[in-house]
């Protein structure tokens, strides 16, 4: 029996144990939309949202596709980026900056770990 695109977005969320407000938030998408496309069979998806929502869960748009209309479910690839959910919004508002932008928060936020790693040490 197959599955649809929903129980494969539903279950590879869960496998990164994100909730559908952290789904929501790392795609830019609303949570009544990840809700919706989770427990209906009738799903009508850009493929601009299926995008975000592979990118948010370290995937390719292709790979859910796939996997969601295979005849049993596929374990999800083990090389999969298990990037905790706080990194992911971090990177995800970052993704949201000017690029200039970006990479002066980035640098500035790389020295203050270091600045916070020294005095650990």
């Amino acid at each position: 029996m197959s599955i649809n695109l929903g129980d494969e977005i539903s279950r590879r969320r869960r496998d990164q144990k994100l909730t559908q407000e952290d789904l929501a938030e790392l795609s830019g998408l609303s949570v009544n939309f990840i809700s919706r496309l989770e427990r209906t069979k009738n799903q009508n998806i850009s493929i601009q949202k299926l995008d975000s929502i592979a990118c948010a869960l370290n995937t390719t748009t292709p790979d859910i596709i796939n996997n969601a209309y295979r005849f049993k479910k596929v374990k999800a690839d083990e090389n999969q980026d298990n990037t905790p959910a706080f990194i992911q919004k971090v990177t995800n508002e970052l993704r949201k900056l000017p690029k200039n932008q970006a990479e002066h928060v980035s640098k500035s936020f790389i020295g203050l770990l270091k600045e916070i790693n020294s005095s650990n040490n």
